[in-house]
C-alpha cells in the first residue's frame, strides 16, 4: 500500500507560518543587524506570504529588533571604517531600502570627518613621492572617487598629503 498523503506538501496555517517566520527573523537578526526591507526580502526568499512578512516586520519593529535609523548609523560607521566615502555609503543605504531622511540622519555623526578619512586612506595607500607627478595624482584622485569620496574631499587629501612632505 502506498501512502499518497506523503506526496502532498503540508499546508501550514497562518499562525504556524507566523511562528516559523518569527523564528527565522530572530535567527537572522541575531547574526547581524538588518534594515526592515532587508529582513522582508530574506523572508520573501524563504517563501513566506506578504501578510506574514508584514506581521513579522511589525513585530520586530515593536520590540526594536529592527530599526532603520540604528541600522543606518551603524552602516555609516562600518563603511567609514572600511575606507568608503559618503557617496558610496549613501548608495548602499538606498539600495538597502532606507529613505533620504533616514540616510541624512545616519550621516549626522560628529565624529566622522570625511576629509580626514580620505586623507588617512590616501596616506596609507599612496607613496608621497608619487604625488609630484600629475598623472599619478589624478590616479590617486580617481581611486578616492571610486571609494565614494567627493571631488573636494579627494583634492583636500592630495594637497594635505603633499604639504606633509614639504
Amino acid at each position: 500500500m502506498v501512502d499518497e498523503s506523503a506526496d502532498k506538501p503540508v499546508e501550514l496555517t497562518f499562525e504556524e507560518q507566523l511562528a516559523a517566520a518569527r523564528a527565522f527573523a530572530m535567527r537572522s537578526l541575531a547574526r547581524r543587524e538588518s534594515a526592515e526591507s532587508e529582513l522582508a526580502r530574506r523572508l520573501r526568499q524563504q517563501g513566506y506570504q506578504e501578510e506574514v512578512i508584514e506581521a513579522v516586520v511589525d513585530y520586530c519593529r515593536g520590540y526594536n529588533w529592527v530599526n532603520d535609523e540604528r541600522y543606518g548609523a551603524m552602516a555609516v560607521r562600518a563603511g567609514a571604517a572600511k575606507g568608503h566615502g559618503p557617496i558610496k555609503i549613501r548608495f548602499e543605504l538606498r539600495r538597502k531600502g532606507l529613505d533620504d531622511n533616514q540616510i541624512d540622519a545616519a550621516f549626522e555623526q560628529p565624529e566622522l570627518d570625511w576629509f580626514e578619512l580620505a586623507l588617512a586612506l590616501l596616506a596609507r595607500r599612496a607613496n608621497v613621492a608619487d604625488l609630484a607627478d600629475f598623472k599619478l595624482r589624478m590616479k590617486w584622485l580617481k581611486y578616492l572617487l571610486g571609494r565614494g569620496f567627493t571631488q573636494e574631499q579627494g583634492r583636500y587629501a592630495l594637497s594635505a598629503l603633499q604639504e606633509r612632505e614639504l
